[in-house]
């Protein structure tokens, strides 16, 4: 993993916005605070006293929202069938296949997609027919599997399991005789807590009443010794909002410390679900950036002496556009949860490995009977589980499948499959012909501050990007669907050129291959990620690896790659016109760092110039010492600080 020494020392509030303790007086304003368990009552009367179609179709569709978000599938499917009777709209019946999917009523949501893709073409609903024709058939072969619920289950919920030792696991759960006396009204329950139990589920205690507090605690991951916790907790502060952090604790002499909230990114951001990996030296964690349209997506922070370095975002094969939560490790796997990538239902649990090289495989699908209709998440690999000739994994899961009572535990074991034999060898000149398929994605970089000298916090989806798609001697355009895709079939081993653009933004591009590692055993679907930067007039964008020889101003080998990249963003983007500025340190007469400040600037506009960019669209600007990026005593500045201060950046001109 890349390495970025900014050592955590401040803490700032998590953001998760939850508003679900205000008073309401409506079941849509009690919705859109989401205090759904107070919602479904309101709504349903507001539903039966009112005439109006809109109003009708708008209290029906926030009913199925609702009741899925609650887990109560069968209601979910109910009101949105009213729903589209009142508004027969494709996004309401969309919604409608969705739910049956993820009440396993996988005939009835099979049904729905083919009829999506047969007036639309669009393959994801191929892709969504073909998930439910294959859960049909799983659902029907489960014998590898011994599924059952954990004794710890009670009418409440129970979730997130994790090993504190060998013979102790602890969990979350929102039963009655957790701390605090207020309802949570989300889900009408008490605010959750840690338990601890031992293995056979007995003598289940309050994990420790340092670390639950009034406050939702819940999601916690321990240290390979047992003596460190991260776990998350969502309170208000200063009697705003409630917002969620990741709060680490530790007990040096057998007594757990008062817990402290960790820094990362702003106090609007919302974090959860910590998890160690690699010998406790990297922290995976979800969180929602203010940027990121409350969607989650998969971070991870180093351990360095003193506190944590700046988090990075997991690859962009792990984390999609929708969510992802719900880390968790065992040895060099680690699994999570999505609600994006392709899955049965709700929450699918999917694991990926950790090469030897630092890099993470495609995700997998753990499959059913791990993975069903409901929200699946949590996976905990028994510690003392040994691989043998019968039993292949073994460990506890949380899950919402028993519909009406919450999420539950699970324990679950893996056989080892014999092969069967097959009866009806397909003989291989009638071998099926599978497809192809190249999914492209076009999403913004979101930049801490909105600033792109800053670190990549998160992406979104931009919609209605026009997309230009050339391979052999051929060449189509297309538009992104409102979650920034456009799928396409093609023959495999292509390359592929990719294109795409949209106002206020810049253009960008990339080359795509559809080869195919292997025999493909189904339909194939290649996803590319083609991000786009928002055009940020006047704003200094840093060109990293532009240096110069001392007291110089030639362009230097090692910078031409850097300026090669603004050339190709110049041509992509012949409109721009840039201003190219250059900036010593402040060592050296000023009058003469202006002289070569300017000499620098103007040797980095001639070298574009030389390579096809047209003069005209390039002003040189030298700096000298004025605008230091660091600011120092000049005879104490470190060489590292010297060296930020000698930089070339560029603006984008509004004329």
């Amino acid at each position: 993993m890349k390495k970025r020494y900014f050592v955590l020392i401040i803490v700032l509030i998590t953001s998760w916005a939850c508003t679900v303790t205000k008073k309401v007086k409506t079941g849509d304003e009690a919705y859109q605070l989401k205090q759904y368990s107070v919602a479904v009552g309101m709504l349903e009367k507001e539903y039966e006293q009112t005439k109006g179609q809109e109003v009708k179709f708008r209290k029906a569709f926030y009913l199925g929202k609702s009741y899925g978000i609650l887990n109560q599938p069968d209601e979910a499917i109910r009101w949105f069938q009213k729903a589209v009777k009142h508004k027969p709209a494709p996004e309401i019946k969309e919604q409608l296949a969705f739910a049956y999917k993820r009440n396993e009523q996988y005939e009835d949501a099979h049904k729905e997609f083919i009829q999506f893709y047969n007036e639309t073409g669009q393959n994801k609903w191929r892709q969504e027919a073909e998930l439910c024709k294959q859960a049909i058939q799983r659902k029907s072969d489960l014998d590898d599997y011994n599924i059952s619920t954990f004794s710890v289950n009670s009418k409440y919920g129970e979730y997130s399991p994790t090993y504190l030792d060998d013979e102790h696991i602890v969990f979350t759960s929102d039963r009655e005789e957790s701390q605090g006396s207020d309802t949570y009204k989300w889900t009408g329950n008490a605010f959750s807590d840690l338990y601890v139990t031992n293995i056979n589920g007995r003598q289940v205690r309050s994990f420790d009443a340092i670390i639950n507090t009034g406050a939702n605690e819940g999601t916690a991951c321990f240290s390979k010794d047992g003596n460190q916790i991260f776990f998350t907790r969502c309170e208000s502060i200063d009697l705003r909002d409630q917002y969620c952090r990741i709060y680490f604790s530790h007990r040096p002499n057998g007594f757990w410390m008062e817990a402290e909230p960790l820094m990362f990114f702003s106090e609007k951001t919302n974090f959860a679900h910590p998890c160690l990996i690699e010998n406790d030296s990297v922290l995976v964690f979800s969180a929602a950036p203010e940027s990121s349209d409350g969607t989650y997506d998969l971070y991870y922070s180093e351990r360095v002496d003193g506190g944590w370095t700046e988090p990075e975002l997991m690859p962009s094969s792990i984390n999609s556009l929708g969510n992802e939560k719900f880390p968790t490790s065992y040895k060099d796997t680690l699994f999570f949860s999505s609600d994006a990538l392709p899955g049965y239902g709700g929450y699918d649990i999917f694991y990926t490995v950790l090469s030897t090289q630092g890099a993470w495989s495609k995700p997998v699908n753990m499959g059913i009977p791990i993975n069903s209709g409901a929200d699946d998440f949590g996976l905990a690999i028994d510690p003392t589980y040994k691989r043998n000739k019968q039993v292949e994994l073994q460990g506890y899961f949380s899950s919402a499948r028993n519909v009406g009572t919450g999420d539950d535990l699970f324990f679950f074991t893996k056989y080892v499959k014999e092969e069967k034999e097959d009866e009806n060898p397909v003989a291989e000149d009638t071998a099926k012909e599978f497809k192809t398929y190249l999914s492209i994605r076009v999403v913004e970089i979101q930049y801490e501050d909105n600033d792109p000298n800053k670190k990549i916090i998160g992406k979104k989806a931009i919609s209605n990007a026009k997309l230009d798609i050339s391979y052999l001697k051929e060449s189509q355009q297309a538009k992104t669907d409102k979650s920034g895709r456009y799928t396409l079939e093609l023959q495999p081993d292509l390359q592929v050129l990719l294109t795409a653009e949209k106002k206020d933004y810049i253009t960008n591009k990339l080359m795509a291959s559809t080869a195919l590692v292997g025999t493909p055993a189904g339909d194939t679907t290649i996803n590319v990620e083609l991000p786009l930067d928002k055009i940020l007039y006047d704003k200094e964008i840093v060109l990293q690896s532009i240096y110069y020889d001392y007291e110089r101003w030639e362009i230097r080998k090692d910078a031409k790659p850097s300026l090669d990249t603004l050339k190709n963003l110049l041509e992509l983007n012949p409109s721009l016109k840039i201003q190219l500025i250059s900036h010593t340190d402040c060592r050296g007469e000023v009058a003469y760092n202006q002289t070569l400040s300017q000499k620098r600037a103007e040797s980095a506009v001639q070298y574009l110039t030389s390579s096809g960019i047209a003069r005209e669209r390039m002003r040189p600007l030298g700096m000298g010492e004025m605008h230091p990026a660091v600011i120092c005593q000049c005879d104490n500045c470190s060489e590292a600080e010297h060296q930020a201060n000698r930089r070339t950046t560029f603006k984008i001109l509004r004329n």
